[in-house]
């Protein structure tokens, strides 16, 4: 190990773990409200708010463990633009999935 790589490790500062837990407490009550919208009729609001909820999910993952938001900023832009293209995948598939026609089953 370098010089260099030692001091760049000594200067992270290093998160307490009451953080880690907090970051736990959210993401088990995320997954639990997730449980529970499974067993409300919502209807085309309950993919919405499931959505939502995995959004809340993946911003907390990514800015607490992957310190997307602590690191650099082409760390962040790649972070975007990878939000932004997943946007554009779920667009082009629902508007593919709601122009069709609906098709019987055959039995």
């Amino acid at each position: 190990m370098s010089v260099a790589a030692a001091k760049s490790d000594a200067a992270r500062p290093v998160a307490p773990v009451s953080r880690y837990l907090w970051v736990l407490a959210a993401l088990l009550s995320l997954l639990a409200l997730t449980a529970g919208s499974a067993l409300l009729r919502l209807g085309a609001l309950n993919t919405v708010l499931n959505l939502a909820i995995s959004i809340a999910k993946t911003s907390l993952v990514m800015s607490i463990f992957m310190h997307s938001t602590a690191g650099r900023r082409l760390t962040f832009l790649v972070s975007l633009l990878g939000f932004i293209w997943l946007t554009i995948l779920i667009v082009f598939a629902l508007s593919d999935f709601t122009t069709r026609a609906l098709v019987p089953a055959p039995w």
